[in-house]
């Protein structure tokens, strides 16, 4: 599941127009449980396996809880199993899943009617919009009075959800992520061999003169139409900011607390200009009309594609592909980079059932619950005990899962701010008018620092 596709607002802020922060604590004050929920057999997808179908044995139950989940229906199905498996340990309380609210604009909506579910789902993007109101309760006396095992996780997906109230990454935690996002560069190795191609090393990332090379001579047209193409690329910002880190340059002058932006630099530009000329000067890569139509992930899963930048969620889609395949670092100048993205689960600060809630967090990203979603192939774990076990590092393909435990090292956040979806859509229509030949990199870089800024100091 892409973090980025699952939780956005293209652009409009939602609180601004629907509540602001009185509205919003208001409406929080009184949640009624279960308002908006589906039932368990509606978020149940009917091809789980027996492997998560564990029977929940339910008494009596005093205490209802709604849980936010994201997700395609094998990882609902995930999810229903711990759902299955916490009401047999506690059958006093009744969880009900809800798919609907992990999409932002309904969170939205079931926050301003005081329906809000009891544990919610966010990502790492979007979760300070709902952080700066008040939306999630504080989570570190339950880690304390639990002695929650809270080092396990990478300290760096536990730093972002951290909020003293006026910066993020430092004081109180307010979710606890059941995955790390890292993101790798896929390759076709029967493509690499047929162009007598060296595999690429797993330990060191490859320079961009090289990369640029390899994609030359995997691109192949016939008719002038390109049947292979040399790199398949994920078009939001997320993806050209790796480049422009690799060039040296930042987005904003500090990522957790940003003032300014920093898109006017030369290492910015070199980045940015590199990733989109892949489209409009190599050629090298489809543009947005192929990618439309046939889906990026789908052409390089139909090997179509030599190279192809996304993450660990689609592992799932390239396993039923018929040709050989792997991971690596992605392509490095100045430094190697990666981009950390993620999402949490976190306690609603309407719930009337805070310690059940707690006590259903707690549970889902424990290390069952974990190693339940690390079958699937899924994620990168946020736990080091999974990450680091066999039960990840041994679920193949891809061979090389080393690589993105040592890209956590070089991984960076885009900026926490409560306006992010809108800085995002910003780039992302300008990104796209130098797809379309209608803008210059140098055009659209301008426009999208003074976007960025606008946001900023609006």
């Amino acid at each position: 599941m892409s973090n980025h596709d699952s939780f956005t607002t293209k652009g409009r802020n939602l609180f601004d127009t629907r509540l602001g922060r009185r509205g919003l604590l208001g409406a929080g004050a009184g949640a009624v449980v279960g308002g908006a929920a589906v039932s368990q057999a509606a978020a149940a997808p009917g091809k789980a396996s027996s492997r998560y179908a564990a029977p929940a044995i339910i008494g009596q139950a005093t205490t209802s809880l709604v849980w936010a989940i994201p997700g395609n229906p094998d990882e609902i199905a995930v999810y229903q199993a711990l759902a299955d498996r916490f009401m047999e340990a506690n059958p006093t309380v009744e969880v009900t899943l809800d798919r609907e609210a992990s999409d932002f604009e309904r969170i939205v909506t079931l926050i301003a009617s005081g329906t809000a579910p009891d544990v919610i789902f966010a990502t790492i993007n979007n979760w300070p919009a709902l952080a700066v109101r008040d939306v999630f309760l504080p989570l570190d006396d339950f880690i304390e009075q639990d002695g929650y095992d809270i080092e396990d996780f990478y300290p760096q997906i536990i730093r972002p959800y951290q909020y003293d109230g006026t910066r993020f990454g430092e004081g109180a935690l307010y979710g606890l992520p059941k995955e790390i996002a890292i993101r790798s560069m896929y390759y076709n190795q029967d493509i690499y061999t047929e162009a007598g191609i060296e595999m690429p090393s797993a330990e060191e990332a490859m320079s961009w003169e090289q990369f640029i090379d390899i994609t030359e001579q995997t691109t192949v047209s016939e008719g002038g139409r390109t049947t292979q193409f040399g790199y398949i690329q994920e078009t939001w910002w997320g993806p050209w900011m790796i480049w422009s880190w690799s060039a040296g340059g930042e987005a904003v002058d500090d990522p957790y607390a940003p003032t300014r932006s920093t898109l006017d630099t030369p290492e910015v530009l070199k980045g940015f200009k590199t990733y989109t000329d892949f489209v409009t000067a190599l050629r090298v890569a489809p543009d947005a009309a192929t990618t439309a139509d046939q889906g990026k992930a789908e052409i390089f899963a139909s090997g179509r594609g030599a190279n192809y930048n996304n993450g660990r969620w689609m592992v799932p889609l390239f396993r039923t592909s018929d040709f050989n395949w792997d991971v690596m670092p992605m392509p490095a100048d100045v430094e190697r980079a990666q981009l950390l993205t993620g999402s949490i689960f976190g306690i609603s600060s309407a719930t009337e059932n805070a310690d059940a809630a707690w006590q259903l967090l707690s549970y889902v990203v424990s290390q069952e619950g974990q190693e339940l979603m690390t079958e699937l192939g899924l994620l990168l774990p946020s736990r080091r005990s999974v990450a680091e076990s066999d039960l990840f590092l041994n679920s193949t393909p891809p061979e090389s899962n080393q690589v993105y435990l040592d890209d956590l090292e070089y991984a960076r956040p885009l900026p926490l701010h409560p306006r992010y979806p809108e800085m995002e859509q910003a780039l992302e229509d300008e990104t796209a008018l130098v797809f379309a030949g209608t803008k210059t990199a140098e055009e659209a870089m301008l426009a999208m620092h003074e976007a960025v800024n606008a946001q900023l100091q609006g």
